[in-house]
């Protein structure tokens, strides 16, 4: 392994792996509490159904509308929130919108295909007994948010296993979203990281390596 690179998980059902298509995976947490992940569209793009007491938030309609809306099976679907506004997140909005009737949350700093509700620092919300806080996290775009429903971390492209979200070369973008990716190495080290790409990996096991990532400037 080179020295700027940091040990990737596995791909194993302990770290969330889903392909394009391919099954869901299903994590139960406490008091009732669910989050279904699956996969959709040529970017292997991770999609959120949160779950409890029969409410639903679903985190990014980013392709496939039609497999989006086959986990909703006896969900009342409360909303939509957007991680970010890149195209490969947001394809399935239009179809979701007019399937669902729900409002579409996103942070100004995006452009959305789609109207939109404002979403910032510290909003929150409630589906069934359980809260979802958002943080406001830009770097990857001016518009990125994180959502915590402890133990989850829904980093949308802000941080992944091995490093932040592609800030194309931009040192104040890097610099911005390092920044970012400091706040959210503030959460307990078992929290779950659920990025919008790919294997999920906890805070406790990438926050050694955030200095490795300093250093190599991406």
């Amino acid at each position: 392994m080179a020295a700027d690179e940091t040990p990737h998980p596995p791909e194993t059902a302990e770290f969330g792996h889903v392909t394009p298509g391919g099954p869901t995976h299903t994590y139960d947490g406490a008091d009732g509490f669910q989050v279904k992940k699956f996969s959709v569209g040529p970017y292997d793009n991770n999609v959120y159904v949160l779950s409890s007491d029969g409410e639903a938030l679903l985190v990014d309609g980013a392709n496939d509308a039609d497999r989006i809306l086959s986990e909703f099976d006896g969900l009342e679907v409360k909303a939509i929130v957007q991680t970010h506004g890149h195209f490969d997140h947001v394809q399935a909005l239009k179809q979701l919108v007019d399937a669902l009737g729900v409002p579409v949350h996103a942070h100004g700093g995006d452009r959305i295909p789609v109207p939109t509700e404002h979403l910032g620092e510290g909003d929150t919300f409630e589906i069934g007994g359980v809260a979802v806080r958002t943080l406001h996290t830009p770097g990857h775009t001016p518009g990125s948010v994180s959502f915590v429903a402890p133990p989850f971390l829904f980093s949308g492209d802000t941080l992944f296993p091995g490093g932040p979200g592609n800030t194309d070369g931009d040192p104040k973008r890097f610099a911005q979203v390092m920044t970012s990716v400091g706040r959210l190495f503030a959460l307990p080290d078992e929290t779950r990281i659920c990025p919008g790409h790919g294997l999920d990996s906890f805070i406790g096991r990438e926050r050694p390596y955030v200095e490795t990532w300093r250093r190599r400037g991406w």
